[in-house]
C-alpha cells in the first residue's frame, strides 16, 4: 500500500483563546510531531464506495467496491482502530428500489466485518433510488437511533459530529431522487442542533460530512456552507472536518480549521486504485492522517 506525505501547520491562536477548559489537553502545548506519545483516538475513514452491480462508467468501477472496502476493513481491524466511518455515497442506484436496497445490503455486509464501532454519513447517492428512511433502515450506526441521519458521539475524550447536508433549499429531505445533487443544504433545524451540540461538548470536536464545507461556490459544496462554518468557528472546539463527495480529494485550511476531503474508493480498477485513511488524534492537538493507496497522507499540527 502506498501513501503520500505532506505537512501543514495548525496555526490557530483564535481556537486556543476561545476554547477554554473544554479543549484543554487536546489543543494546548507545542506540537509533538504526532507520534511522541500514543494517540487519544485512532479511527478509519473511507468514502464514495458507490457499490452497484453495473458496468464501469466515467472511471467508476462499481462492482469492485466490495473488494476494496474489504481491504479497508481488514486493514482497520489489524490496526485496532477505535471506529470506522464512511462519508457517504455508500452505494449507487439500480434499475429498481429493490435492486438498490440489495446493493446497500451487500456493501453494508462488508462494512459489518469491521470489529469495532461503525458509522455512516449520508451522501446524495444514498437516496438516488430509495428514500432516506430506507437507507437508514438497512444500515447501523453504533449506539445511534436508527432514524437519525445526523448525530454525535464521544470516543476517548474526543467528540465527533456527523452532519447530513442532503436537503433542498426549502428544508425538504432528499428522497428517492427528488433532489439536485448540486444543491445541498444543511437546514436551519440541523444548524440549531449543531450549535447546541457543540455548546454542550466537553472535549475537542471532529466533524464528518459528505458534501464540502470549505468553499461557497461550485457543484460539490454545501450551498449554505458559510453559515455552517460560522457555527463551527464560533464554538472554538472544532479541530477538523473530514469530507467526501469530491472524488479527486483536496485539503484546505480556513480560519484555523483543517478540511480534509478523502479521495473516492470507487475510482479506478484494482487495489492500487483503492483509497482510505487512518486518522490518529493526539493530546497536543495534532492529527496524523495516513492515506492508503491513493489517499493523501497529511500531518496536521498546531503552529507556535
Amino acid at each position: 500500500m502506498r501513501s503520500r506525505k505532506r505537512t501543514d501547520t495548525w496555526s490557530r491562536r483564535g481556537f486556543l483563546l476561545s476554547a477554554g477548559t473544554a479543549t484543554a489537553g487536546f489543543c494546548v502545548g507545542k506540537a509533538s510531531g504526532a507520534g511522541a506519545s500514543a494517540p487519544l483516538v485512532t479511527f478509519g475513514v473511507v468514502t464514495d464506495c458507490h457499490f452497484a452491480d453495473r458496468e464501469p462508467l466515467i472511471g467508476r468501477y462499481y462492482r469492485e467496491s466490495t473488494g476494496k472496502l474489504a481491504e479497508c476493513v481488514a486493514y482497520m481491524n489489524n490496526r485496532g482502530a477505535d471506529f470506522l466511518v464512511e462519508l457517504g455515497d455508500f452505494k449507487d442506484q439500480g434499475q429498481t428500489p429493490e435492486a438498490t436496497v440489495g446493493y446497500l445490503r451487500s456493501i453494508e455486509a462488508v462494512f459489518r466485518q469491521f470489529k469495532g464501532a461503525r458509522y455512516h454519513v449520508l451522501g446524495n447517492h444514498d437516496t438516488d433510488r430509495i428514500s432516506k428512511n430506507q437507507f437508514l433502515e438497512n444500515i447501523e450506526n453504533t449506539g445511534i437511533p436508527r432514524a437519525r441521519s445526523f448525530y454525535s458521539f464521544d470516543v476517548k475524550g474526543v467528540h465527533f459530529v456527523a452532519l447530513d447536508a442532503n436537503f433542498r433549499a426549502d428544508g425538504t429531505p432528499y428522497n428517492s431522487g427528488n433532489f439536485d445533487w448540486r444543491a445541498a443544504y444543511v437546514p436551519p433545524e440541523q444548524i440549531a442542533w449543531l450549535e447546541e451540540d457543540l455548546g454542550k461538548a466537553k472535549s475537542p470536536v471532529i466533524v464528518f460530512i459528505h458534501q464540502l464545507l470549505d468553499a461557497d461556490e461550485g457543484d460539490v459544496f454545501v450551498r449554505n456552507a458559510a453559515e455552517v462554518r460560522r457555527v463551527l468557528e464560533r464554538s472554538g472546539k472544532v479541530c477538523a472536518v473530514f469530507q467526501g463527495h469530491h472524488h479527486e480529494g483536496r485539503y484546505t485550511r480556513k480560519q484555523g480549521l483543517h478540511y480534509y476531503t478523502l479521495k473516492a474508493l470507487v475510482m479506478g480498477s484494482g487495489s492500487r486504485n483503492n483509497a482510505y485513511a487512518v486518522v490518529e488524534a493526539y493530546a497536543d492537538g495534532s492529527l496524523k492522517v495516513t492515506g492508503l493507496e491513493k489517499a493523501e497522507t497529511l500531518r496536521l499540527t498546531r503552529g507556535i
